[in-house]
């Protein structure tokens, strides 16, 4: 491993690594705009310009790489100088809008120019500024060319990680903006990465558009619930509206680097439309009225032991891929209690690789959690049931976060609305109003993944957490809650827990695949299940 010097400091690192990273490593920052450790190196930026002894340029830190012996100062008046150099030039033409730029306050350039800049420039003002018109990349994506500083991440990017290649810059000078090739637009599924990687606020989310400032939002570190993969994010919440506002990748080089797609980006939006659960709902005659968390769970615990104590009737549990696998275990644990079938899941058997190492085939966050669990049934599980349900050999269900219409053919939906409008009991809990909670006796507003706090075992067995990034509306509550006050209704007060982290210490201890595995070693970015034997 080289030894090297920077700024007095010795530091020994592994080979390969530019002296941007290096000296991140040693707690040292060197300012940087066209630089990103997934990007090729283009030093073209020059923000990162320091000294190296027996060099007599200042030269691009981003461009040069370690070796034994290197002496680097990155403080020294000369390197200072070229850097606020470099800010006055970046600054010449870019407008001064930063109290109305969507940016602003999480804008690098808005920071470098702070700690780095001059704090002046010799233009006199706003009029000198040559000024272009802004236009959209795609239907989600707008691009300000007064902005943009030409670092060329978003080009790379659509070169080198999608390799869709939509974009290039056209034009010299202060006429040289970021252009579409002829014929494509920029629709590949990972775009929206494009608008995180803009150092400046060039590239912009229309969904956002002039929407709150960012320091009014709340950041949760958590993980994309919309396929195996389990990509990490950070999730906005704009706390004055009461919702999330923002979806962005948070960096896991062992899940999904740097980026995440745009089906992750975007579609947090369908839990937050009007069909949401908000109160418990009981059936009376024919319509549905709210009711208190007593009544429905009186309701549901007297219908599950009359349909289990009578010989003409037959119950079954069905549990989403989209729960946890603390929620996983209480449900499994409630069947065992009462004797019943372990609950009957959706499970998806998919091959091939993931899109761009990150999209995964399966939809679902936690298959590969069901399976350790033991709670996987076969891939006919589900429909399989539905069969059942043809047949009239179930006479109720207890469904919880599945919509069983989502598993059938659109010709099948008037024959499955007919069945179980005629089961004995149809109890829903979910956090949306689906096709089967329509038709439930008894619905039980429960929470979305963002909503709650909990685990996710993704499709290469790794763990990891799921947390809270904004309350349940109305008086919905946790799955895992839920579940665990259901089953101190048959098992007694004896059975209590407070939280996540408590039931997944039992899991470790009844489970051999999460054996030794708690929240403290699951931390920001997750640990690998015990392999399997």
């Amino acid at each position: 491993m080289p030894k090297l010097t920077i700024d007095g400091k010795e530091a020994e690192v592994h080979d390969g690594l530019n002296l941007i990273q290096a000296a991140a490593l040693i707690g040292i920052e060197i300012p940087h705009f066209c630089y990103h450790p997934a990007l090729s190196v283009v030093a073209q930026c020059r923000q990162c310009l320091i000294e190296i002894e027996g060099v007599p340029k200042v030269m691009p830190a981003c461009n040069i790489f370690v070796r034994d012996g290197l002496i680097v100062k990155t403080n020294t008046p000369k390197a200072l100088k070229a850097r606020e150099a470099v800010v006055e030039f970046t600054l010449i033409n870019h407008p001064l809008d930063c109290p109305v730029c969507d940016k602003g306050g999480e804008c690098p350039l808005q920071l470098t120019a702070f700690k780095h800049g001059p704090g002046y420039s010799r233009f006199d003002g706003p009029e000198e500024k040559k000024v272009r018109k802004k236009y959209f990349l795609s239907e989600k994506i707008m691009y300000d060319p007064n902005r943009c500083i030409m670092c060329t991440r978003c080009v790379r990017f659509t070169d080198e990680i999608t390799k869709t290649g939509e974009l290039g810059y056209d034009g010299r000078g202060f006429r040289k903006k970021i252009v579409i090739f002829p014929g494509k637009t920029v629709d590949n599924e990972l775009s929206g990465n494009v608008i995180d990687l803009c150092p400046v606020g060039a590239l912009l989310s229309k969904d956002t558009l002039h929407e709150e400032r960012v320091w009014y939002w709340k950041f949760t570190d958590t993980i994309c619930p919309l396929c195996s993969n389990g990509c990490n994010i950070t999730v906005g919440v704009d706390p004055r509206k009461g919702r999330v506002a923002r979806v962005r990748p948070r960096v896991n080089l062992d899940v999904n680097d740097y980026w995440i797609c745009d089906r992750g980006r975007y579609e947090f939006k369908k839990v937050q439309d009007e069909n949401r659960l908000r109160e418990p709902l009981i059936r009376r005659g024919e319509s549905l009225q709210t009711a208190t968390w007593d009544e429905a769970f009186d309701l549901l615990s007297n219908e599950i032991i009359r349909v289990k104590n009578d010989p003409s009737s037959s119950i079954v549990f069905v549990a989403s891929p989209m729960l946890t696998n603390e929620e996983y275990y209480f449900f499994k644990k409630l069947a065992e209690i009462l004797n019943i079938n372990k609950p009957v899941i959706r499970t998806t058997h998919f091959d091939g690789e993931k899109k761009y190492g990150l999209i995964s085939q399966d939809p679902f966050p936690n298959s590969r959690g069901s399976m350790e669990l033991g709670l996987a049934s076969d891939k006919e599980g589900l429909h399989a049931l539905i069969n059942s349900l043809y047949e009239e050999k179930v006479k109720a269900l207890y469904v919880v976060g599945e919509d069983l219409f989502s598993a059938v053919k659109e010709s099948e939906r008037a024959k499955l609305r007919d069945v179980l409008s005629r089961l004995s009991f149809l109890a829903v809990q979910d956090f949306r109003i689906t096709e089967t909670t329509r038709l439930a006796n008894l619905i039980i507003p429960g929470a979305s993944p963002y909503e709650k706090d909990g685990t996710y075992t993704n499709d290469m067995g790794r763990v990891q957490r799921i947390k809270k990034a904004i309350s349940p509306p109305g008086n919905a509550k946790p799955d895992w809650e839920i579940l665990s006050i259901l089953i101190r209704r048959f098992q007694g007060k004896g059975f209590s827990y407070v939280n996540p982290p408590q039931i997944m210490l039992e899991i470790a201890e009844t489970v051999p695949a999460f054996n030794g595995i708690n929240y403290d070693k699951i931390g920001m970015l997750g640990v690998p299940i015990v392999a399997r034997n």
